[in-house]
């Protein structure tokens, strides 16, 4: 069984999210928050704070894990760490690269960009379980909520 654990980061400025849009050869494009795998031996915090860089240009602080949650499916397990880092709101975010693309194929990141939380509903982000309890977090200013989400069966 594979095993991975992920970390997405939530990045907001007045009322916005940043969104990555992916497209892999097998799927269509859909939308996530930046992140990606937890390396051995790395921390949640620098992992959030590196695959952000990587991914938008933003440098970015560690402030909190907002949800855990975990993905079942027949040979694969992740676990899905969301974490909330804060950003200097003059910076601007370009789109980065994944480093583990090979050479000459095609880019998995396709674009960038903000959303209001209110138009979270109208886009196919993933995992979509999670799109509806940021859009209600973010309106209570992060504050309480469970942090265990749960698993969703692939």
């Amino acid at each position: 069984m594979e095993f991975s654990i992920r970390i997405g980061v939530i990045v907001e400025r007045e009322g916005v999210l940043l969104l990555v849009r992916h497209k892999k050869s097998d799927w269509e494009t859909y939308w996530v928050l930046p992140g990606g795998r937890l390396e051995p031996g790395e921390t949640i915090p620098n992992c959030a704070e590196r695959e952000l860089l990587e991914e938008t240009g933003l440098r970015g602080r560690f402030t909190r894990v907002l949800y855990v949650s975990e993905f079942l499916a027949e040979n694969r397990h992740t676990v899905d760490v969301t974490a909330q880092v804060e950003v200097n709101p003059s910076e601007e975010a370009q789109l980065g690269s994944d480093p583990e693309e090979e050479a000459g194929s095609e880019r998995t990141l396709q674009e960038l960009h903000w959303v209001r939380f209110e138009e979270l509903g109208r886009i196919t982000l993933l995992p979509g379980f999670i799109r509806d309890r940021i859009a209600k977090d973010a309106a209570r200013n992060w504050q309480g909520g469970e942090v265990y989400l749960g698993k969703a069966d692939g």
